[in-house]
């Protein structure tokens, strides 16, 4: 995936980072432009398919990744510049990791660490 920009690199990681993984997503729309509820579905379907979510953790699943889309919305908003609202997004994911390993099984909760790991080494990777 190539990303033209910096406006779109950190959409991208923003969205990634503080909210959950969903590869196509920056290829559907810009996070920035997409809605919580857009973002949650996206998510939650990544899961659904990469974690194999059964029916009750793909809803208990959507609840969540909504109310942090919703939480993040007034950061991925705002003027601020994309460290600041790295800053302000790194606990939102610190809590949202802690309830997703309510949600998921040790199984899932591991590939799922290990994936963000992976998406964080990248983005760090580029950057250099």
């Amino acid at each position: 995936m190539i990303l033209k920009t910096k406006k779109q690199l950190f959409a991208f990681a923003a969205f990634w980072i503080g909210a959950l993984f969903a590869p196509f997503a920056a290829q559907q729309k810009s996070m920035q432009d997409s809605t919580p509820e857009q973002r949650a579905k996206i998510q939650t379907e990544w899961m659904k398919t990469t974690l194999g979510l059964n029916s009750s953790q793909a809803t208990q699943a959507y609840n969540l990744n909504l109310l942090y889309a919703q939480k993040n919305e007034p950061v991925l908003k705002s003027s601020e510049g994309k460290l600041a609202k790295l800053k302000k997004m790194r606990p939102l994911q610190k809590e949202k990791d802690v309830a997703l390993s309510k949600i998921l099984n040790t199984e899932q909760y591991k590939k799922y660490q290990e994936l963000k790991d992976q998406l964080i080494k990248k983005l760090k990777d580029k950057k250099r």
